[in-house]
């Protein structure tokens, strides 16, 4: 039974010519026994405002982008559905 202790991450950046944008799929696998891991959590599919998965789970794709080209989150700019706050104190 693997314990699964020591990890390799592969990131593929990708231009989508198309619209313009890019996205960086990210593939982990345990580097002792060879099983691919799985991100939990999100829809599978494309999104190009946000992340989803493969139809496996195995292929985390994240929207990515250069900072003149993307909302800032912190300015209350988010096109996503959710809003991050600074709570004082916290």
């Amino acid at each position: 039974m693997c314990k699964h202790e020591t990890f390799e991450a592969r990131v593929a950046v990708n231009r989508l010519e198309d619209s313009g944008r890019f996205a960086a799929d990210i593939t982990i696998k345990c580097t002792q026994c060879g099983v691919p891991f799985r991100f939990l959590g999100l829809p599978a599919g494309v999104d190009l405002d946000g992340a989803a998965v493969s139809t496996d789970g195995t292929e985390g794709r994240f929207a990515i982008g250069p900072p003149d080209q993307v909302a800032n989150f912190l300015d209350g700019n988010c096109p996503v559905g959710f809003t991050v706050r600074k709570v004082n104190g916290l």
